[in-house]
């Protein structure tokens, strides 16, 4: 399986060695954004002309823009779901690990070798073995954990797959750190309380948003909360003290109901740029968010920047950018828990109109699953993409998937037929583009397709 992959994944590299100038197109987020970062490294090494554009999402506008030149085209993180509308490119190949429409040549995808693209490889990971066979380095295979953590595939707790032997070989080249521990964001930036306070993706209990009860919390485990008059983070203590903190919050929140499945998930791997100094960019989760931030408040450049290893003015730019993303979610979070969610008989929904963003609606309505507790049906949050469009996600968890569950299919068959609605993507998350005079009719064959046999849960 891997073989043919990678065969694959040789026939495109021989492409772009014969190539005088490659545009690369990506998509804007963590995972599409360090697969850019990775094949902007290898192709200045290799001392080629080329250009690297992000994307929002590659909708049909964009390809009709994208054919203009007569450059070699590299499509990193989508064009598989879009493949169809590529025919007209004269000169391009794919890397994409979403759903495809259909095989061809110059088309490296897992799923045609039955390889699952939603779990075992990400996009960032396809662009490192792509960059592997160019320049033969491992240098940048901490960069793929970054994108396929931000792309969840870590979501059971670790990663598994190529995933598995691409952070095999970044530990091996001294750029990884994979180490059993809690999975809260912000053990390697926040200070102790706010990792706490902070906390959206899970709530907790008595603790999220209630910085004093946090300070409490840890006062009475007996940890220092300040180190030479600096706050500690998660990182900063010691092992004995790590076990006495993850004791007592497994406790506080079983006291506080919250069910097994939810508590086991709290831990997990993690994953450590050892190479990077203690804050934002040392956790692979931490990273990918910053990445998210950029490309999602319409800045991909300065993430694409600090992706390929800027660590200068484009990283404060980056740094400002998140504590906005983190702003947004919160205030997200905040209506829609004030709001409330609707109960259908297969699905949650949401519809957030103009009030989030819809660049965030999709983050938004996984954090809901965590704050609601949510767990036997999918959610589908709607919010405005222009004023002809609606940007649809989907999320479920991979409990669900084990039942036939796959979002990403569901979408595809909806949107082909709805007149100008596309739609893809994978198991547990999944997005279309549909007319806003078309939800009703969209979200009746959801309904349908939900109740399915083949797609119950």
């Amino acid at each position: 399986m891997h073989t043919e992959l990678f065969s694959e994944i040789s026939k495109i590299a021989k492409s772009i060695k014969k190539e005088k100038r490659i545009l690369v197109v990506s998509h804007y987020d963590a995972d599409g954004l360090s697969a850019a970062g990775i094949i902007f490294n290898t192709l200045e090494a290799l001392g080629k002309d080329f250009e690297v554009k992000i994307v929002k999402q590659l909708y049909a506008e964009e390809i009709e823009e994208i054919k203009a030149d007569d450059s070699f085209k590299l499509f990193l993180d989508f064009g598989s779901g879009q493949y169809p509308m590529l025919r007209g490119i004269k000169k391009f190949a794919v890397l994409d690990h979403h759903l495809p429409a259909q095989n061809s040549e110059r088309h490296a995808n897992p799923w045609f070798f039955n390889i699952d693209g939603s779990t075992e490889i990400s996009g960032s990971g396809l662009a490192f073995f792509l960059s592997r066979k160019l320049v033969a380095e491992d240098s940048l295979a901490a960069n793929a954990i970054v994108g396929a953590v931000g792309d969840m595939q870590d979501s059971q707790g670790k990663l598994i797959g190529l995933n598995r032997e691409i952070a095999k070989i970044a530990v091996n080249a001294n750029s990884l750190a994979i180490e059993k521990d809690i999975r809260l964001y912000g053990r390697a930036s926040r200070a102790l309380p706010y990792m706490l306070c902070y906390s959206t993706e899970p709530i907790l209990p008595g603790l999220t948003a209630n910085p004093e009860a946090c300070i409490r919390f840890i006062e009475e485990q007996g940890i220092e909360l300040k180190e030479n008059g600096r706050w500690r983070c998660y990182l900063d203590l010691t092992k004995e003290e790590k076990q006495r903190f993850v004791s007592a919050l497994m406790m506080h929140l079983s006291s506080r109901g919250i069910p097994e499945w939810k508590l086991q998930k709290l831990i997990g791997e993690v994953y450590s740029l050892v190479k990077e100094e203690k804050g934002p960019l040392y956790d692979a989760r931490e990273f990918a968010t910053l990445l998210n931030a950029c490309g999602r408040h319409g800045k991909p450049e300065i993430a694409l920047a600090v992706a390929s290893g800027d660590r200068g003015n484009n990283y404060k730019k980056a740094l400002n950018l998140l504590s906005l993303h983190r702003k947004e979610l919160r205030e997200a979070i905040e209506f829609m828990l004030e709001k409330g969610i609707e109960e259908r008989k297969n699905f949650y929904f949401f519809n957030a109109g103009s009030n989030i963003n819809d660049s965030i609606v999709g983050i938004v309505a996984g954090m809901l699953y965590s704050a609601l507790l949510l767990s036997n049906k999918p959610i589908i949050a709607v919010a405005k993409n222009s004023d002809e469009f609606l940007k649809v996600s989907a999320r479920a968890t991979k409990e669900q998937t084990m039942f036939g569950l796959h979002l990403g299919k569901i979408m595809q068959r909806i949107c082909s037929s709805i007149d100008n609605a596309e739609g893809g993507g994978h198991d547990v998350a999944a997005g279309a583009k549909i007319p806003a005079e078309k939800l009703d009719e969209f979200l009746a064959k959801l309904e349908e397709e939900l109740g399915n046999s083949d797609n119950k849960h």
